[in-house]
């Protein structure tokens, strides 16, 4: 996979999955019961429909108040922007066709689109890593540990007894590649400046991303901003080395 198909693949997170893909409907509620809503309901803000026009409340607020510029985004809004938006800012009030319809909150990353996309990151992520070693290293194996090259064997073994056109770097796990790049200082390839340490920990951790989003874990090991900062990794080290 060259550098153009890498960049297809996030040209396709980045412009064809909208942020309305995890929003929610919003309707106004009326000046005289939206308390009363928000609490039964355990919303944390609503639109109201005052005679003056569409106003908006915030839990903590005192009073309502206008909805600004900066209160709004667009429908079509790639979710991968939106995700960065919303890293800053909690909520906003989604325009479509001129019309507020929908919110958004920072509750809403937690959706599938966004950890389809993000697990989507991380497929690139492993090819490009696949390709990279290919490329560059062809004396991989003495990276590895006996331990995890013989199951790298193995597992080729068995694709190969079903017939499966495949090499035995097609074999290797996530964290066998990202082992790789660790020796012999080849990670300063993938993240110029950074030790070490601070290499494996990032590839360990988009590791424990991974293994909790192919797992359909409830609830995610990390943090959306260190998300964010781990996608961010893997865009970069792939355009540096493409």
């Amino acid at each position: 996979m060259n550098r153009a198909q890498h960049q297809s693949l996030f040209d396709l997170f980045d412009r064809y999955v909208p942020v309305l893909s995890i929003a929610e409907r919003t309707i106004p509620f009326q000046p005289n019961t939206f308390r009363e809503e928000m609490s039964k309901r355990n919303f944390q803000t609503v639109l109201v429909q005052t005679p003056e026009g569409l106003r908006k409340f915030d839990v903590g607020d005192s009073d309502l108040s206008f909805i600004g510029e900066d209160d709004l985004m667009n429908g079509n809004t790639p979710l991968v922007r939106a995700f960065e938006k919303l890293l800053s800012r909690r909520r906003f009030f989604i325009e479509t066709e001129g019309t507020i319809s929908h919110i958004v909150t920072q509750s809403d990353l937690d959706k599938i689109p966004v950890r389809l996309v993000v697990f989507g990151f991380i497929s690139v992520w492993e090819t490009f890593l696949r390709e990279l070693i290919r490329q560059t290293i062809p004396q991989w194996q003495a990276s590895l540990s006996a331990e995890r090259l013989a199951s790298a064997q193995e597992l080729y073994q068995l694709k190969l007894r079903r017939d499966e056109e495949i090499d035995l770097i097609q074999c290797l796990q996530l964290a066998d590649l990202g082992s790789v790049f660790s020796k012999n200082k080849r990670f300063r390839k993938l993240m110029p400046g950074a030790s070490r340490d601070q290499y494996d920990a990032m590839v360990r951790n988009i590791g424990k991303l991974r293994d909790s989003l192919a797992h359909s874990q409830p609830s995610l090991p990390f943090s959306w901003q260190e998300i964010h900062t781990q996608l961010a990794f893997m865009r970069r080290a792939i355009q540096l080395n493409s």
